[in-house]
C-alpha cells in the first residue's frame, strides 16, 4: 500500500513499491532482502490451491487431471493468468475488496467460507483483468459480474448498474449479451439460485433465511424461481440430497 518492500525469492531481487503487487510461488525460497527504508504498510495473502500451476513467460492453459461433472455450477474449467509483478489499477477498489475479503474471516463459518472462496476467485479474476488488454464491452461485461457476485444478496436493478458503472443501461445489456449470452438481471438470478441451492446443501438455515440472503425480497417467489430452475422446491431440493 505504502512503502518499498525488499524481497528475494530463489535468487532473484524485487522491490514492490506503493501500489503494486507480487506473487510469490509456493514451495520456493523468498525472504527479505533488507529492512524497509520508510514506513511500509501492505496485505499479505495466503491461498492455497490444490489444481495446477505454472510460472511461465506467457499465458498456457491448464486442463484437470479430475473430470469435472456437468452439474450445477462445478462446469467450469478455466485458467487464471496472472503476472508475476504489476502495478495496481484502481488501487483504491482493489483494497476495498481486500478489506471486505478480510471482513469475512468475522462471520460464522457456515456462511463465510463460501463467500470467502468467491470473492477471493472475483479478486484474482480482477487482477487478471488488469494484466492484460481486452476489448471494452469484455472487460465491462467481467466487472459487472464480479459486482453481481459481490453484491447479490443487495437490491440490483438495471438503473442502480447504470449509476454505478456510469454507463447507459442499454449499453450494460448489450456488453453483458454479448459476452455471457445472457442479461444482467438474468445472471443475477441465476446466480442468486446457485448460492441458495449451495446454503441448502451445505447448512441447516431456514428457506426463509436463506431466501433473504440471496436477494429474493419474499420466500414464496424465492422457492417459485427455485422450482422454476431446479424442477422442485428449496424444500424438496434439500430432503433429496441431505436426507433432512
Amino acid at each position: 500500500m505504502d512503502g518499498e518492500l525488499f524481497i528475494t525469492e530463489e535468487g532473484s531481487e524485487w522491490t514492490v513499491r506503493k501500489d503494486e503487487w507480487m506473487i510469490l510461488l509456493p514451495r520456493k525460497h523468498h525472504f527479505s532482502t533488507r529492512p524497509c527504508t520508510s514506513n511500509t504498510r501492505f496485505y499479505w495473502l495466503h491461498f492455497y490451491t490444490d489444481g495446477k500451476w505454472v510460472q511461465d513467460s506467457s499465458p498456457v492453459v491448464l486442463k484437470s487431471n479430475v473430470p469435472i461433472p456437468n452439474l450445477h455450477y462445478h462446469n467450469e474449467e478455466y485458467t487464471i493468468h496472472l503476472k508475476k509483478w504489476q502495478k495496481i489499477k484502481d488501487a483504491e477498489y482493489i483494497y476495498s475488496e481486500i478489506e471486505a475479503l478480510l471482513k469475512g474471516t468475522t462471520e460464522p463459518l457456515s456462511i463465510s467460507f463460501w463467500k470467502s472462496q468467491q470473492r477471493f476467485i472475483s479478486l484474482l479474476k480482477i487482477l487478471e483483468q488488469q494484466g492484460s488488454s481486452k476489448l471494452a464491452y469484455l472487460s465491462l461485461a467481467e466487472k459487472i459480474e464480479i459486482y453481481l457476485k459481490n453484491n447479490f444478496s443487495q437490491n440490483i436493478t438495471n438503473q442502480s448498474l447504470s449509476d454505478h458503472f456510469h454507463f447507459h443501461k442499454n449499453y450494460l445489456i448489450r456488453s453483458m449479451k454479448k459476452a455471457y449470452n445472457c442479461t444482467p438481471m438474468e445472471y443475477l438470478a441465476n446466480y442468486r439460485l446457485e448460492n441458495a441451492m449451495n446454503l441448502l446443501l451445505k447448512t441447516n438455515l431456514p428457506i426463509s433465511d436463506i431466501s433473504e440472503m440471496c436477494g429474493f425480497q419474499y420466500a414464496p417467489y424465492f422457492s417459485l424461481c427455485f422450482k422454476k430452475k431446479f424442477s422442485c422446491s428449496p424444500e424438496s431440493y434439500r430432503k433429496q440430497h441431505t436426507g433432512s
